[in-house]
């Protein structure tokens, strides 16, 4: 479920960054439980979505330039055997299959 966890993750960045309480990247960093230099790659990331993120010295935080929002959505959904092999062209490769949809916008 590495996937759920960076889309978690990606929703706490945006809540810090909306809100103004990232901290320094050292600090932003550990509020989020990554490495300083995995938190480089995660804003880089974001910016080339789009995401007008700058640091303030003043503040000590990053902020985004103009209104901008990032959401989120995703569900998962348990299905039975049967319609596993329905979705999946009756190809299973256990007793029961873990549907992921993902749905949302940067």
């Amino acid at each position: 479920m590495i996937l759920l966890h960076t889309l978690e993750r990606l929703k706490q960045i945006n809540e810090l960054i909306k809100t103004k309480s990232t901290g320094k990247p050292k600090e932003f960093s550990k509020k989020i439980g990554i490495s300083e230099s995995h938190l480089y790659r995660c804003i880089n990331e974001i910016k080339e979505m789009g995401a007008p993120i700058k640091f303030c010295r003043k503040r000590d935080s990053y902020y985004y330039e103009k209104t901008f929002e990032i959401k989120v959505n995703y569900s998962i959904e348990l299905v039975s055997e049967e319609e596993s092999r329905k979705i999946n062209a009756g190809f299973n490769l256990n007793n029961s299959s873990l549907l992921f949809y993902e749905s949302g916008g940067l």
